[in-house]
């Protein structure tokens, strides 16, 4: 706006006197920013009406139409808009994008800079960053292409502060401070123990690699001055992994790693220095033992870093010389995710190993009394299938890597009826006891591998594939969508399987087995197959566990009846889940008393005797009330009649006569 206008509208506000350098930003050209409506294009100021017209071409109304020529008071734009630099990023994407890319392309990091060095306190949350550069790549692929590399790219620079947690802000830093730097004084500065471990071992990391510094003076001035504190930073690692508290037992293993890996780099050469200096990884091991001899090893390798799996397990072979083997076999039975793949692997190539990797020096002997390592897995996971003791991981670990080439002629032979059977009971059993959100990672595989049932049905017989089809529809543990996709790649195979599935035959059914029932007693049933879904079928699986670990399955009474009741619990289930969608509720109101139907009290004369017979729904029967379900043999011949009709009944053989004597709604004798 020029000066002349400027001057006529303070004159009628004068409010607007401290804001005259703000209402000259706005000229035709100039971009502004909107709460709501976001970037705008200021086209002219109208001095007859007082207004400027602005496009915001990006907001869209409820049409899909932009908010063009839109027409706002200058006073009203004094406080509602932000009036944008020439040099503003989202200015530039419109004036003049190709430099504009070429700059975040090139030197995303010095873009980054340049961007904060604008900023009042010259920080920003990622949050803030995200929303303003977005708005500056053609799509959001790209742009979230872009930002993860600008994100690897400020790590390593000098000039801005990283955020360290969720929220907090990136900083362009008065003084440029080395990453490695940053890093040696976040380690002194910090006051817990698991951050130190963690800091500390990125500590080692770079001092380990200082030859790739070499000819960056800079850097390695940072080198040298890490290695300075590298006595004292092992000293201190000592003292935190035996008095602090916070640290659990693998943290403490991950940390003597962490402190003997500073001693082997301290004291090059001298490996008995290692084993010197108390706490000793050994007695880690000893004491998580000791203290639960059946998880004790397991409790440790699920808390360690994946990074440390290895060395773990090369731990194991020192401690347990004569038993090792047993000791990684048992924990390859309880394995999950990338240590079930780490078991497998530190087995194999221990066959062909001569020296440790861990401890320099150390020689592996062969021991050639034994089956070799890889033999004693293809052994056991044999046996854990047989004793139906194969845990869904490492399932999950054999389905993924069949086609491996080390171990395919391992898993050749578990590819089949019995693994898609055990695969199955795996998945409903993780859901059975798992929350209802919880994603069940093997259920997913079998959904994305399309391949996989008809790798594991290669050869089967029709009545092997119908019933794995019948359990997969009795399946808890898949989405709705995801079950019928698995079932159409069984219908592939057999085509008779159809039929467990058809929608046509699930309505004849329906129609031809509908019944009807009380509100109660439906209520009744559903309450039932929660409690045997929720609270029953958990307990039996708890006490299959308990009852495996007794000994040898072939002669565990224990394991028998607990597999015994698990079948039973399974049958009833599946009883009730097919009984209970053909249930209908009525309530009995549509008896009359004049015709006998379901809600009727009929009074009978048989043999000189009188009785009272209600006919209810089809889950009702109580004898000792005389209540019995319309479907029973005397409540089928009654149905239809009326008062004076004689009727008969042949059930085994013997022949009754009854007469209705009687004829009363139940709804209005329950009432009385």
């Amino acid at each position: 706006m020029n000066s002349e206008a400027i001057e006529m509208l303070v004159k009628k506000n004068p409010r607007l006197a401290s804001k005259r350098e703000k209402l000259a930003a706005m000229e035709p050209g100039r971009y502004c920013m909107h709460g709501t409506w976001g970037l705008g294009l200021i086209k002219e100021y109208n001095r007859e009406k007082n207004r400027l017209v602005i496009d915001f071409a990006e907001f869209k109304d409820a049409d899909g139409n932009p908010k063009l020529g839109h027409e706002m008071d200058p006073a009203f734009c004094v406080d509602r808009l932000d009036i944008l630099s020439d040099d503003n990023v989202l200015v530039r994407s419109k004036n003049d994008a190709k430099t504009l890319d070429a700059q975040m392309t090139k030197s995303p990091a010095d873009f980054v800079a340049s961007v904060l060095e604008k900023k009042e306190d010259k920080s920003a949350t990622s949050t803030e960053l995200e929303n303003l550069f977005r708005k500056s790549c053609p799509s959001q692929k790209e742009f979230r292409s872009w930002w993860n590399k600008t994100k690897k790219a400020l790590l390593s620079d000098p000039r801005i502060a990283c955020p360290k947690h969720k929220g907090d802000s990136y900083v362009l830093r008065d003084e440029e401070v080395k990453p490695e730097q940053e890093i040696l004084q976040e380690y002194f500065l910090n006051r817990e123990p698991k951050k130190k471990i963690l800091l500390a071992e990125k500590l080692y990391e770079i001092v380990e690699n200082e030859n790739e510094n070499k000819n960056d003076e800079e850097k390695q001035k940072v080198v040298d001055e890490i290695k300075d504190e590298l006595e004292k930073i092992k000293d201190e690692l000592t003292e935190a992994i035996k008095k602090a508290r916070s640290l659990n037992q693998a943290d403490r293993l991950h940390g003597i790693w962490v402190r003997n890996n500073l001693i082997r780099y301290l004291f090059p050469g001298k490996e008995e220095e290692v084993e010197k200096i108390e706490p000793r990884s050994k007695d880690i091991i000893a004491d998580a033992v000791a203290k639960d001899p059946k998880n004790g090893l397991n409790d440790l390798a699920r808390n360690l870093p994946a990074a440390y799996y290895e060395r773990f397990l090369d731990l194991l072979t020192r401690i347990y010389t004569e038993d090792w083997r047993n000791k990684i076999l048992g924990l390859l039975k309880d394995s999950e995710g990338r240590f079930t793949n780490e078991c497998v692997n530190f087995l194999i190539d221990r066959d062909s190993l001569k020296e440790s990797k861990i401890v320099k020096g150390l020689k592996i002997e062969a021991d050639k009394t034994q089956p070799s390592c890889k033999e004693l897995v293809k052994e056991s996971l044999y046996k854990w299938l047989d004793e139906q003791t194969l845990h869904g991981p490492v399932i999950l670990w054999i389905v993924k890597n069949r086609n491996a080439s080390k171990v395919k002629d391992i898993l050749k032979g578990l590819i089949g009826p019995k693994l898609l059977t055990a695969m199955l009971s795996a998945i409903d059993d993780e859901a059975l006891l798992s929350d209802s959100n919880r994603r069940i990672a093997l259920a997913e595989f079998m959904s994305e591998d399309k391949k996989l049932v008809a790798d594991m049905l290669s050869g089967a017989p029709l009545e092997t594939a119908r019933d794995l089809a019948q359990s997969l529809i009795l399946n808890q543990g898949f989405e709705d969508l995801s079950k019928k996709s698995i079932l159409a790649r069984f219908i592939m195979l057999y085509p008779e399987i159809q039929e467990l599935v058809s929608d046509d035959t699930a309505k004849q059914e329906s129609k031809a087995e509908r019944l009807f029932v009380s509100a109660w007693s439906m209520q009744a049933r559903r309450d039932e197959l929660e409690d045997i879904i929720k609270v029953k079928m958990p307990e039996s699986k708890r006490r299959i566990e308990a009852a495996r670990e007794l000994g040898d399955l072939r002669e565990n009474s224990e394991y028998k009846m607990a597999r015994e009741d698990d079948e039973l619990l399974s049958a009833k289930r599946m009883q009730l889940e097919r009984e209970i969608p053909m249930g209908e509720v009525i309530d009995f109101t549509d008896a009359t008393n004049d015709t006998i139907g379901i809600g009727s009290v009929v009074g009978l004369l048989s043999d000189g005797k009188e009785s009272t017979y209600t006919i209810l729904g089809a889950w009702d029967t109580d004898s000792a009330k005389n209540i019995y379900s319309y479907k029973t043999p005397l409540s089928q011949t009654l149905l239809g009649k009326h008062v004076g009709d004689i009727v008969e009944t042949n059930i085994d053989g013997h022949k009754t006569r009854w007469e209705v004597k009687s004829i009363a709604r139940w709804v209005d004798v329950a009432a009385k």
